[in-house]
């Protein structure tokens, strides 16, 4: 291995390192990703998963990684398909519930089974209070979040009956939400804005 990523694994055992791609991480090319991989302590196969443009071996190698902050580092990436997230899911439980939530490629009956958990994942249902293919059933319990009601309250699927009930919810900028969002029914709007 390069003496540089050599340093750079016997550092990142005592070191706290942010979850970005560092500089020469994100330049190694992909023999020695490889090798990281491979090699490389879990905090440094983690730093390699933050790379969005890895090979797919590599990047598949990590999503099976058994250590839940490497496979949290690759998780959204694209491209994952149903059942590796949910291989992930089932190897690491809530670890990953919030980075897999934000994977582009997450279907709606996937983000319902973390939108569920008890106790609530807070992060995993701001993913998926935003997600675009969130399911109603999985935004139905983002509305009891306080951070992630108010996109809840404005994603497409949320059922019409669930848009009413909102508008008298005590945050004001859920109600807004609801108040502004197209599949409100009509009598809904009518009685807003009467004197």
């Amino acid at each position: 291995m390069n003496h540089v990523l050599d340093v750079l694994a016997e550092l990142a055992g005592g070191t706290r390192i942010a979850a970005v791609p560092l500089p020469r991480i994100a330049a190694a090319p992909p023999g020695e990703l490889a090798e990281l991989v491979a090699s490389a302590p879990a905090t440094v196969r983690a730093l390699v998963g933050e790379r969005h443009d890895l090979p797919p071996a590599i990047r598949d190698a990590l999503a099976a990684d058994p250590d839940a902050k490497v496979a949290k580092a690759v998780a959204p990436h694209p491209g994952r398909g149903e059942a590796r997230l949910r291989a992930m899911v089932a190897r690491h439980g809530v670890a990953v519930h919030a980075r897999v939530a934000a994977n582009p490629d997450a279907p709606g009956a996937l983000l319902a089974e973390p939108a569920r958990h008890e106790p609530p994942v807070r992060r995993a249902l701001g993913a998926i209070a935003e997600h675009p293919h969130a399911t109603a059933e999985a935004l139905l319990p983002c509305l009891d979040d306080t951070r992630a009601a108010r996109h809840a309250a404005a994603h497409p699927a949320l059922p019409p009956q669930t848009l009413v009930a909102l508008l008298a919810h005590p945050d004001p900028r859920v109600a807004e939400a609801a108040a502004a969002h197209p599949a409100l029914p009509p009598e809904a709007m009518e009685a807003l804005i009467a004197p």
